[in-house]
């Protein structure tokens, strides 16, 4: 079948008539008219299974079996199942029950991410009388959107301090008690903005966020003598570089941007180089590469270029492109593992987003204020409904499908939505149909 964006009953009706002229030997411009009509054609369409419907958006193929996304998914995939007998999982049947890990240390998983709500959003369909059909507005309306983090983890699927850890957390770090332009749910990470009136969550702003999150978490007594494996998408926002070799300068006193240098060596061993003099005769100066190199235990010929320094550090584990959000998790010894591109599906997070937005929709008034109420309330029917088990419980499933050679289609169609039965599904589709599948 031809790709076309507007094939219409008339396109058949030509195609048939000029089929039909060539068998026949017909003149097409002469026979008058076409052998079946358009009418006839549009019949013949529904009567072989064809819908008249809305061009909505339709299957495709955005790079998910690109061979550098699936090598992305593989090491995200071995990573967790190598190391599941550490997580709490979920047991499996029509009631699920949390199954305790046999292995220590015990490790949760965080899932994060943001989405927007849009006062102006409401259900694709409706019952209503003609005659009493009630105004709706066909604006999208305000925007909020929403950070939120999904813990799989006994204690809740919401991460919150209680009163007493709060005021523990508070007096180590008095920072907590600043928003920073955010409007935080009390004494969690979970932060909201409201976009075009205050600001946009930034990568300035996601990092100030996730530290707050890490600051606390040290206080959460039900986290105690666990270990924190957080899984945050590919957005740029989370994947901006904390440095890279361009910079740094050569000679002592050259331009540099960074403090410090913090990173892991092979055998996972913390290290911290300065970039600047601490003493000596040149303090307060930046150290430049060469010194750099010294601290580093790199020993460089005599009369080297600036572009071969580079080279030579650029496979070292000091300069490996660490993410700003990436060093500042290393700062409290909490693991961030970025999710493959175009795979929402191993973000468990997102069917919370599903379920927020469909209770939104189904009770909206299209006003702000009623909008921001019912984002409140979705949490709580969340919980209610026993969907985090659920989501918890498809994440591990979804990971063993991929590790027994699923692709990102059967995945789909597998888990998630019915609609993806013909081909690619976009991730923007992903929905809670097969939830409840076993």
């Amino acid at each position: 079948m031809q790709k076309s964006s507007e094939f219409k009953a008339i396109d058949l009706a030509r195609f048939i008539n000029k089929q039909y002229c060539d068998l026949n030997d017909i003149d097409e411009q002469a026979s008058g008219g076409y052998i079946r009509s358009e009418r006839s054609s549009q019949l013949d369409l529904r009567r072989w299974g064809a819908r008249f419907e809305a061009n909505a958006q339709r299957p495709y193929f955005e790079g998910h079996e690109r061979d550098d996304v699936v090598k992305h998914r593989n090491e995200f995939i071995n990573y967790f199942l190598e190391r599941k007998d550490y997580y709490h999982t979920i047991t499996d049947g029509d009631t699920p029950v949390w199954n305790l890990p046999d292995k220590t240390p015990q490790r949760i998983i965080i899932f994060h991410d943001e989405s927007t709500f849009r006062s102006g959003e409401v259900c694709a369909k409706r019952w209503f009388f003609k005659e009493n059909t009630p105004f709706f507005s066909k604006g999208r309306g305000r925007s909020h959107m929403v950070s939120d983090f999904l813990v799989q983890h006994p204690s809740g699927p919401f991460f919150q301090l209680n009163a007493h850890e709060w005021k523990q957390a508070v007096r180590k770090y008095p920072s907590l008690n600043i928003n920073h332009d955010l409007d935080y749910v009390e004494r969690t990470a979970t932060a909201s903005i409201n976009i075009g009136s205050d600001a946009y969550f930034n990568n300035e702003t996601i990092l100030n966020k996730f530290e707050r999150l890490f600051q606390m978490l040290e206080f959460k007594q039900h986290y105690k003598k666990h270990e924190i494996d957080i899984i945050v998408d590919n957005a740029r926002t989370h994947t901006s570089k904390a440095y890279s070799l361009q910079d740094f300068r050569k000679s002592v006193g050259g331009q540099c941007t960074v403090d410090s240098i913090e990173y892991l060596d092979k055998d996972g061993n913390p290290h911290i180089i300065d970039c600047f003099f601490k003493e000596g005769q040149n303090i307060g100066k930046s150290k430049g590469l060469v010194e750099i190199c010294k601290d580093l235990g790199i020993h460089l010929p005599p009369k080297i270029t600036l572009e071969k320094i580079r080279e030579i550090l650029s496979g070292h584990p000091a300069f490996q492109n660490a993410t700003k959000l990436e060093t500042l998790a290393l700062k409290y010894k909490v693991n961030v593992i970025f999710c493959p591109k175009y795979h929402c599906e191993l973000n468990a997070i997102e069917g919370l987003w599903c379920s927020q937005k469909a209770f939104v929709c189904s009770r909206t008034d299209q006003t702000f204020d009623k909008m921001i109420k019912l984002i409140s309330e979705s949490r709580a029917y969340f919980v209610q409904r026993e969907m985090p088990l659920k989501l918890f419980r498809r994440f591990w499933r979804t990971l063993e499908a991929y590790s027994q050679g699923q692709t990102y289609g059967e995945v789909l169609k597998l888990f998630f939505s019915q609609l993806c039965s013909a081909s690619i599904q976009s991730h923007r589709r992903i929905s809670n149909d097969n939830i409840n599948d076993d």
